[in-house]
């Protein structure tokens, strides 16, 4: 069968796949198979931050135990180019966060305050910059 051939038999067998009616075995597999992934990826990524605490690391296998990769993070925290977090850097952001705002929370809330009109102002429709 040449190259062509094999192709087109592989492309119609995935159109043809129901997604919506998975096998539950099928399904199953593939769950396995999404944990074990993320297992390696988190020892791979843990060797990364050697300076993680016990807390960072059980916070980091729960996360990953529930199905979620180390690469992301459930606050949706995104780094200075816009792409996700990861796990520990995301979490110790919300932790300096949490820190700054126990020093002066009425500072903090007007800093941020400050910012969100910052940006509210840089997206007005009169404005012909943008707002980066």
């Amino acid at each position: 069968m040449s190259k062509q051939q094999t192709a087109i038999s592989w492309q119609s067998e995935c159109n043809d796949f129901d997604y919506n009616n998975v096998d539950p075995d099928t399904l199953k597999e593939w769950e396995a198979e999404l944990r074990r992934e993320n297992w390696r990826d988190m020892r791979s990524y843990l060797k990364q931050f050697p300076d993680a605490t016990q807390q960072e690391k059980r916070a980091l296998r729960s996360w990953v135990r529930s199905g979620h990769s180390p690469y992301e993070n459930g606050d949706y925290i995104a780094n200075e180019s816009g792409e996700p977090m990861d796990f520990i850097n995301a979490s110790r952001c919300m932790e300096e966060l949490y820190q700054e705002y126990l020093k002066d929370p009425e500072g903090f809330c007007r800093q941020v305050e400050e910012q969100r009109v910052n940006i509210d102002s840089s997206l007005s429709p009169d404005s012909d910059d943008l707002p980066f």
